[in-house]
């Protein structure tokens, strides 16, 4: 099992989302703005997933 393109994606998602953190963090800190942690938990539960994903099942030989 090799690499894939939306591997990738989700790998350059989660080291994009180090970057974010420092700006979910203080929003959610000094401005108590939850409402940022959804859209946040979302984003990184797809980049994990793709990152983490071996495709579709092939059918057949």
């Amino acid at each position: 099992m090799g690499f894939r393109w939306f591997n990738i994606i989700g790998f350059l998602m989660l080291l994009f989302a180090l970057f974010l953190n420092e700006v979910v963090y203080l929003n959610v800190w000094y401005d108590f703005n939850f409402s940022v942690i959804v859209p946040a938990i979302l984003y990184l539960g797809v980049g994990l997933w793709l990152s983490l994903w071996g495709g579709p099942r092939r059918q057949g030989a």
